[in-house]
Order: C-alpha cells, then sequence, then structure tokens
C-alpha cells in the first residue's frame, strides 16, 4: 500500500465526508464547487503535508503522478 493511500485512508476514518459538510454549513459557507469539493481540498491540504511539498506547483506534479 503506497503512503499516500494510507493518510487518506486514516483521514476518511477520522472524518468523513458529511462532518465536513455539516462543519461547512455551519461556518455559512456555500461550496459552488462541482467536483474539487472541500472535502477534496482537506485531502489535497493532508498531502501536502504528508508529503512536504514545497509549493503548489510541487503540488500539482506530485497529485498528478499519485493520481
Amino acid at each position: 500500500m503506497k503512503k499516500s493511500t494510507t493518510i487518506l485512508s486514516i483521514l476518511q476514518s477520522v472524518i468523513t465526508p458529511e462532518e465536513v459538510k455539516t462543519v461547512v454549513q455551519i461556518a455559512d459557507y456555500e461550496d459552488k464547487a462541482r467536483k474539487f469539493t472541500v472535502y477534496h481540498l482537506l485531502q489535497y491540504w493532508c498531502m501536502a503535508a504528508f508529503g512536504e511539498w514545497g509549493s503548489y506547483r510541487s503540488g500539482v506534479d506530485h497529485a498528478a503522478s499519485i493520481g
């Protein structure tokens, strides 16, 4: 199992997409994206922190290689 899969499965066990939606509603934030939701952004930030990505551009390259 890849490290990226492991960290995301841990994140999913700690906080579910439904819990994120609840927090988003409490914060009165309207998620306007259809495909890239707040939960996906949280996953991206988690992977960036875990992988110690140096910049946004570095993150794009890493994300493309991970899938």
